[in-house]
């Protein structure tokens, strides 16, 4: 029995569809739905898709036309084959390679950057280390300028922000400030809780072929590299890492061990093995993450993520483009 709720999972699976075919994302596209206080998999899916029942059909048009030019170049040298077995082989092994492509589950096997999705984590760390507050303020003019860097880094409003809270900040994804942010924490201190929050190591879900982050290490970390890491740039991470960290940001503080199987029942219906969340550490205070839930649902009500808004529901958020 799988945690996944078969509503939620059709809304999301149809969801992709419709937003990959409105705006025409060459690389398809992911979505996860975790319960934030379990770590239990909702809803999971990455799309384009395939026919469950047809599986060995390539249904993806852009990889179908990879696969098609990979075959041609493979028949245009058909001749320079030792034999008809060895061509066969290689338009098989071409075939073979295009299919399990189209397997992949880019939820958990792909890596990606973050952008501002990560600002939430860089805020986390900030609010529990103390290092700013509901009163600190920022002054965005538009850039900023990063010693080791020759050029100004760009805040998304060129114009600038002007003077702001650390919450209009937040509402606002505001660059600037989160690069400051960056700098109160100091590289040791900003990696100690990139690790924390589970974003250097596989999260072991209960699926096979996960990926792994690609990221600095430590030694070798500029002040630019944790600059614009700060807001989620120049590493990348699988989407269930981001989703298992975010939700560390908010449950209260606690990394969860992200499960997809509920229960194993044998032939006879009595339940072999139930699935129990599992805390792998507490990251950030009871305190602070109740302070994330209030400014990232303010991102909702009057920053980046109105969009995200749904009456009669209390919606936190965080928008971001990488």
């Amino acid at each position: 029995m799988l945690t996944l709720d078969a509503n939620v999972q059709m809304s999301l699976e149809n969801g992709l569809e419709s937003m990959l075919k409105k705006y025409g994302a060459k690389n398809g596209g992911t979505g996860i739905a975790m319960d934030v206080n379990s770590g239990a998999i909702v809803a999971m899916a990455s799309y384009p898709n395939y026919d469950l029942n047809d599986y060995g059909t390539i249904f993806d048009d852009a990889l179908k036309t990879k696969l098609d030019t990979e075959l041609a170049k493979i028949d245009a040298k058909r001749s320079t084959y030792e034999s008809e077995e060895a061509y066969a082989e290689a338009r098989s092994a071409a075939i073979n390679s295009a299919v399990q492509s189209q397997w992949r589950n880019k939820c958990i096997d792909s890596t990606y950057e973050p952008g501002s999705t990560f600002k939430p984590i860089t805020l986390a760390t900030a609010l529990e280390e103390g290092v700013v507050n509901m009163n600190t303020t920022f002054t965005c003019t538009g850039s900023i300028h990063v010693e080791g860097w020759g050029k100004a880094i760009n805040c998304s409003k060129r114009a600038g922000h002007g003077t702001q809270t650390l919450a209009e900040a937040v509402q606002n994804s505001c660059n600037p400030a989160f690069m400051q942010i960056g700098q109160r924490l100091g590289i040791e201190k900003f990696y100690e809780y990139f690790q924390a929050f589970g974003l250097t190591e596989p999260t072991n879900i209960d699926l096979n072929g996960e990926g792994v982050s690609t990221v600095w290490p430590l030694n070798t970390m500029t002040g630019v590299d944790l600059a614009v890491g700060s807001f989620g740039q120049r590493f990348t991470v699988t989407p269930i890492q981001m989703i298992t960290a975010a939700s560390a940001a908010v449950n209260g503080g606690y990394l969860m061990q992200p499960y997809i199987v509920k229960q194993v029942i044998d032939p006879n219906g009595d339940v072999v093995s139930t699935t129990e969340p599992v805390v792998k550490r507490q990251v950030i205070s009871e305190e602070i993450s109740e302070q994330m839930r209030g400014m990232l649902e303010m991102v909702v009500k009057e920053g980046s993520g109105k969009q995200a808004g749904v009456p009669g529901y209390r919606i936190g958020g965080k928008t971001g483009t990488s």
